[in-house]
C-alpha cells in the first residue's frame, strides 16, 4: 500500500513549491525577518485499492473486492523562512520544511519528509530570477523511502493584477536497498497566474500548468513516464475564516507496461482539496482540510482512492 500512499506525497511537494512562489517577488524587494511555523494536529485518512494475490507463476490476479488501509494519526510540522539582503536589490533565502505524520495503529500510514531551499534572488527589470537547490528526504511507513536532490530555477513577474510566475526543475530521485530499482533522473516545468480579486467575493485564485519527465536510471521503460497537470484554487473570507478550495487533473503516460499482454500504462488523477483556517489570535490559528485524490489506470493494479480529514493548530513564532 506504499505505492498511493508516496504518490500522494510527490503531489504534495509540488503543490508546496507552488504554494511558495507567491512571495518570490516580495523576496526581491524588501527582506522581511526570519518567519517560523508550528503546526500540531490530528486525523483520519483511508486508502483503498484493488485486492490481489500472486499465483505461483507470480503472475497478478485480481479478487472481488477492495483491500483498504485507513486509520487516525497525529502529525507535527515545522516550517521556517529566512532572508538577507546582498546589495543591489540581491537577496539569499532559506526554507525548510520538516513534517512527521504517525498512525499508531496503522503504521503503513507513518509519513516523515524533511526538505531545505536554499535560493539566489536577482532582480532583472520589474521580474525577479531565483536559483537554488533541492533537497529532500521521505520515509514511508517507518523505512527510508526516496532522497531527492535537484536544481531549481523561477522567473517571477508582478502583474497589475497579481503575479506571473514560471518555475524549471531537474533533479535525481535515489533510493535504499530494495528500492533502488525507482532511482529516476526528473525534470518539470510549470507556469502559474496568480490573481488578485478577480471575481466579488473571491480574494484570490491561482491557476497552473505543468509538464514533466521521469526517466528510470536503469532502463526500466515500465518506471519511465511523461506527465502534464491542470490546477486551479481560489481562496476567499467567510464567516470569520479564509477559505480555499481548489482541484487538479494529472496525466502520467507510461513509456511500457510491467505486465505482459496489457497495453502501456496510463494513468489519470484528480485531486480535490478543500480548507478553512480561523484566527484564533494574531500568531494562532485552526485549520480544518479535507483531501481527496482518485487514481485511475489503465493498470488496474495502479487504481487506488485517498481520502483524508485533518485539524491542526498553527503557531507562529
Amino acid at each position: 500500500m506504499r505505492r498511493g500512499q508516496t504518490g500522494l506525497a510527490a503531489v504534495q511537494v509540488w503543490l508546496a513549491t507552488m504554494a511558495g512562489l507567491a512571495g518570490g517577488t516580495a523576496r526581491a524587494e524588501a527582506t522581511p525577518p526570519p518567519r517560523i511555523s508550528i503546526d500540531v494536529g490530528a486525523g483520519y485518512e483511508s486508502q483503498s485499492a484493488p485486492l490481489i494475490q500472486l499465483s505461483p507463476e507470480s503472475t497478478v490476479v485480481y479478487l472481488p473486492g477492495l483491500q483498504r488501509l485507513n486509520g487516525a494519526h497525529v502529525r507535527t510540522a515545522v516550517q521556517g523562512f529566512a532572508d538577507t539582503a546582498l546589495g543591489a536589490g540581491v537577496s539569499a533565502s532559506v526554507a525548510g520544511d520538516a513534517t512527521v505524520k504517525r498512525a499508531p495503529g496503522t503504521p503503513d500510514l507513518d509519513f516523515l519528509s524533511l526538505s531545505l531551499q536554499p535560493m539566489l534572488h536577482l532582480p532583472v527589470g520589474t521580474a525577479s530570477i531565483g536559483v537554488g537547490l533541492q533537497l529532500q528526504r521521505m520515509d514511508v511507513a517507518r523505512h527510508p523511502f526516496r532522497n531527492t536532490r535537484g536544481v531549481t530555477a523561477n522567473w517571477t513577474w508582478p502583474a497589475s493584477d497579481g503575479l506571473w510566475a514560471v518555475v524549471a526543475e531537474t533533479g535525481s530521485y535515489r533510493h535504499k536497498g530494495e528500492l533502488a530499482d525507482l532511482d529516476a533522473r526528473a525534470s518539470a516545468l510549470v507556469v502559474q497566474r496568480q490573481f488578485n480579486h478577480p471575481l466579488p467575493g473571491i480574494d484570490g485564485m491561482d491557476l497552473a500548468a505543468s509538464v514533466g519527465r521521469e526517466r528510470n536510471v536503469h532502463g526500466f521503460r515500465a518506471l519511465s513516464h511523461r506527465s502534464a497537470m491542470l490546477s486551479a484554487s481560489a481562496q476567499w473570507t467567510w464567516l470569520g475564516a479564509g477559505w480555499s478550495a481548489g482541484g487538479s487533473w494529472r496525466r502520467a503516460r507510461f513509456e511500457d507496461t510491467a505486465f505482459d499482454g496489457e497495453p502501456p500504462r496510463d494513468d489519470r488523477t484528480t485531486l480535490l482539496d478543500l480548507s478553512a483556517q480561523w484566527p484564533l489570535s494574531s500568531r494562532q490559528s485552526l485549520r480544518v482540510e479535507l483531501n481527496d485524490v482518485r487514481n485511475a489506470s489503465s493498470t488496474r493494479l495502479y487504481e487506488n482512492h485517498y481520502r483524508k480529514i485533518s485539524v491542526a493548530l498553527r503557531q507562529d513564532l
